[in-house]
């Protein structure tokens, strides 16, 4: 798995209440999944001008514990979901000392350039994407 993404949490993206704005950890989880597709040499597969692209169909956060300015987090994005069209991921945010912080659920369908509703997601990439698929704990 690579390894995870980090950040200190930038004034920008502190609230009034000292946390870190909650629509902050969806473009956090956004460029952690990006640094995840880099990290792994998937990044080519999820280029905006290929023959597929990906939209996002469900964004979900579940808020564990404030982050605040300057606290260092990192986030892991394992893939949960590798369907017949849709990826899901499963980012994770904890703080330097373990504290989960958020979680969420984003998941994205493949669609071929031009074509309307979904697609089947390539068999290159599926097999690509197969080693960092983790099956969620029952």
């Amino acid at each position: 798995m690579p390894a995870p993404y980090r950040i200190a949490v930038p004034f920008r993206d502190v609230d009034m209440h000292g946390h870190m704005h909650n629509a902050a950890h969806v473009s956090h989880f956004e460029a952690a999944i990006s640094h995840f597709l880099r990290e792994a040499g998937l990044s080519d597969h999820f280029r905006p001008d290929g023959a597929f692209v990906f939209h996002v169909r469900k964004v979900e956060v579940l808020f564990h514990a404030p982050s605040r300015y300057d606290d260092l987090v990192q986030i892991d994005c394992p893939i949960r979901r590798l369907g017949r069209s849709s990826l899901g991921f499963a980012p994770r945010m904890t703080g330097e000392d373990g504290t989960l912080r958020a979680t969420a659920e984003i998941v994205w369908v493949c669609v071929a350039r031009g074509e309307a509703g979904s697609a089947t997601i390539p068999d290159n990439l599926r097999a690509a994407l197969q080693p960092y698929f983790v099956a969620q704990a029952s």
